[in-house]
C-alpha cells in the first residue's frame, strides 16, 4: 500500500486554511501535516514533518513569498511547493517560480484543481502552465541567471551519475557545500530535480 502523501499548509487565514485540509483529508491518500500560520511555523514545521508538497500563501506577515519558498527548501529540500494565494499580479508568480514553486493556484481555483496539482507535484512533475512559464521568462529578463563555473562543473558531475557525497569528494569541499551550489543552480534554471537540471543545462550547451 503506498504511504499517503504528506500536505502542510501555509496560511494565515485559518479558516480558509481548515477548509483545505478538511478536502485534502476526505479526498483520501493525502495526510494533513499541519497548518502553519506564520513564517516561521511554515519552516518549523516544514523541517520537523518533512511534507512531501507545501500549500502556501503567497502573503504572509515578515515574508514575500519568495523568501519564504528559498528558506523552506533549505531546511526541506525534497518539498515540492505549491503557492496558493489570491494574488494573481504576474510581478509575484515571476518571483515565485525562480524561488522553486512547482505550480501556482489562485484561490478562486476549485478544490479538484488543488488536488490534481498537489498529485502532480508530490510526483515531481511541474504544474505550471506554459503561460505562467512564459510570464516569468518574461519578467525575469527572458534567461535563467548566468551558473557560476563551480555551478556548472557541479551540474556536469550530476550528469555524469555522481551523488554528493561523490562530488564533494571529487572537489574537496564539503556536501553542504555542495548542496547549497546545487540548490542555487536549481533556482537559476528553475529546476526541481537533478535530471531536470542537466536536461536544461545541456540545452543551453552547459553539458556536452
Amino acid at each position: 500500500m503506498r504511504a499517503p502523501i504528506k500536505v502542510e499548509i501555509v496560511e494565515d487565514h485559518f479558516m480558509f486554511a481548515e477548509a483545505i485540509a478538511s478536502v485534502i483529508r476526505e479526498a483520501g491518500g493525502y495526510e494533513v501535516v499541519g497548518i502553519a500560520v506564520t513564517g516561521p511555523q511554515a519552516l518549523a514545521m516544514a523541517q520537523e514533518k518533512r511534507p512531501d508538497v507545501v500549500l502556501l500563501d503567497y502573503h504572509l506577515p515578515g515574508y514575500t513569498g519568495e523568501q519564504l519558498i528559498e528558506r523552506i527548501r533549505a531546511v526541506h529540500p525534497a518539498a515540492r511547493i505549491v503557492v496558493l494565494t489570491s494574488d494573481t499580479s504576474e510581478a509575484s508568480l515571476a518571483k515565485a517560480i525562480p524561488a522553486g514553486a512547482m505550480g501556482y493556484l489562485t484561490k478562486d481555483k476549485a478544490l479538484d484543481d488543488i488536488l490534481s496539482t498537489v498529485q502532480m507535484v508530490a510526483e515531481g512533475r511541474s504544474a505550471l502552465t506554459e503561460e505562467q512559464k512564459s510570464v516569468s521568462a518574461r519578467r525575469t529578463g527572458g534567461e535563467a541567471e548566468t551558473l557560476t563555473p563551480r555551478e556548472i562543473e557541479i551540474i556536469r558531475l550530476l550528469a555524469r551519475g555522481k551523488d554528493t557525497g561523490a562530488i564533494a569528494t571529487e572537489l574537496s569541499i564539503s556536501a553542504n557545500t555542495v548542496r547549497t551550489h546545487v540548490q542555487n543552480a536549481f533556482a537559476k534554471l528553475g529546476a526541481h530535480s537533478a535530471l531536470e537540471a542537466v536536461a536544461m543545462a545541456t540545452e543551453r550547451g552547459l553539458v556536452k
